[in-house]
């Protein structure tokens, strides 16, 4: 494919819109293209722009009450628990959508012995992974049970380096060192580190090496039932 029929993939790829193999490929080719990177820059900028500016918007009344008509339970509907007294945004809406989807056609994950929630971060780019932390801090917070692991592809790998500090020159690994105590699993792609000259002994202690970011990722989403998040 050339640089302009992946420039026509950035828009899918910024939404997660892409399959797992789709979005790799995306970023191993945005890893070698300075041209595809800027364009990916701009698309992430645009979109900041937007979320920015967009003003919330009420679902209306109408929408409401066919979601409640169809979702609610037979046994609480008219019931005095039940209320929707919430306002509904155009990102509420496309969540609330992709829930709905989700909960009706995806298939089961295979079933696990402890229930708990299984969740693999994929994360690709050091440039993101402090967010990325947050959001697992904000995660764990909300769902301390939750088993996660972290996946490092690509440049997401440099994070976890020996000395690796984000823009603002706070050092990663203290954080990472926190959250391995409340259970979370660091996991560094060592095909990345081979195609970059970097030795496994660069890698901080708390995360292990595994063959392949791909393979891992897939292997905990088909065989043990994590849900998958690209950040």
């Amino acid at each position: 494919m050339t640089c302009r029929d992946k420039a026509r993939l950035l828009d899918a790829y910024v939404d997660s819109e892409l399959d797992v193999p789709g979005a790799l490929a995306l970023e191993d080719h945005l890893s070698s293209c300075a041209s595809c990177r800027a364009a990916l820059g701009r698309v992430r900028a645009l979109r900041s722009a937007l979320r920015q500016n967009a003003e919330p918007e009420r679902a209306p009344d109408t929408l409401r009450e066919r979601l409640h008509a169809r979702f609610a339970p037979a046994a609480t509907r008219g019931g005095p628990g039940w209320r929707w007294g919430f306002a509904l945004s155009a990102p509420g809406l496309a969540a609330l959508a992709l829930s709905v989807w989700l909960a009706f056609s995806a298939p089961g994950a295979p079933p696990v012995a402890d229930q708990a929630v299984r969740v693999v971060y994929h994360i690709s780019s050091t440039a993101t992974a402090r967010a990325s932390l947050r959001n697992l801090a904000n995660h764990l917070n909300a769902a301390p049970e939750a088993k996660i692991v972290v996946v490092a592809h690509n440049d997401g790998v440099d994070f976890l380096l020996r000395g690796a500090r984000d823009e603002s020159g706070r050092a990663f690994e203290p954080d990472v060192g926190r959250f391995l105590e409340r259970g979370v699993e660091f996991r560094v792609c060592y095909n990345t580190l081979e195609r970059r000259h970097i030795g496994p002994d660069e890698v901080i202690p708390a995360a292990t090496l595994v063959p392949s970011g791909i393979a891992e990722i897939s292997r905990l989403q088909n065989k043990e039932g994590y849900t998958y998040l690209r950040l």
